[in-house]
């Protein structure tokens, strides 16, 4: 008989997230979730006032990681809302996953007045075998550091974007001016029903990928994110340098970075 096929195991993953409050906020509202053994990684940031970001985010969290580790353990169950049978599982329990979030931080905000209106943007990585699944609802967003080349893998849900979309030759002074650039159109929370949006792609050996909230995009462009991460290979110090830079650059907002690496 002959000897079964030989398989590769997945690459294997580290990883590293942290949070601060940033210089201007009174309390932290982000959250996020390190799962290397179930190869699933989230940042979420709160919206609302009287503590409610803060209990939507972690909310988010806890909701998108036990139904990712339930589902994946036994995909067999009755899911509670359809899944894509052109997608694959890590997609499918990454998008399923947002919503069932969304259910529970509404039902939540139902369940205690000081909750309402109680909300939070989200993005969620998933590592596969050969590919990586990123699910993400607002302006959370994910990068590939490839190369020491820096490509953001999501599109925000917000106002800017759409106005950006239509006019991409407006410049650094009239987006500052623009008086809803920070206005969200999709959040886990908000609305009944929500759609979150999915990036599938292949991943190479030594990929480097960062799951962010605004605190850290809003104040640290792009092409010095790269300049920071493309020579680190400690992946604690590079959150350090991500948040440090975001607060030397004033800190305005909840600074939330979490580096995964492939390999």
């Amino acid at each position: 008989m002959p000897a079964p096929p030989l398989t590769n195991p997945p690459p294997p993953l580290t990883a590293f997230g942290l949070s601060h409050a940033g210089r201007a906020r009174p309390q932290n509202e982000d959250a996020f979730g390190v799962y290397v053994a179930n190869r699933l990684f989230i940042v979420t940031d709160g919206m609302g006032g009287h503590n409610a970001g803060e209990v939507a985010s972690q909310l988010a969290v806890d909701e998108i990681a036990a139904f990712f580790e339930s589902f994946h353990g036994d995909p067999r169950q009755d899911w509670p809302f359809p899944v894509d049978r052109d997608r694959s599982l890590g997609a499918n329990l990454l998008i399923v996953g947002m919503k069932v979030a969304n259910q529970k931080i509404r039902q939540a905000a139902d369940a205690e007045r000081a909750r309402n209106k109680m909300a939070c943007t989200a993005v969620a990585l998933a590592v596969g075998d050969h590919q990586v699944s990123i699910a993400h609802a607002g302006d959370a967003r994910a990068y590939r550091l490839r190369e020491g080349r820096l490509k953001r893998l999501t599109t925000d849900h917000s106002i800017l974007a759409e106005m950006l979309a239509a006019r991409p030759d407006m410049g650094e002074a009239e987006i500052a001016a623009f008086s809803h650039r920070n206005v969200v159109t999709k959040a886990l929370g908000s609305k009944p029903e929500v759609d979150p949006s999915l990036y599938v792609g292949r991943f190479q050996k030594e990929d480097l990928f960062l799951l962010c909230s605004d605190g850290l995009w809003g104040s640290v462009k792009d092409e010095v994110i790269a300049e920071i991460l493309h020579p680190v290979t400690d992946l604690e110090v590079g959150c350090h340098l991500l948040v440090d830079a975001a607060n030397d650059a004033g800190g305005p907002d909840n600074i939330t970075v979490l580096l995964v690496r492939v390999g």
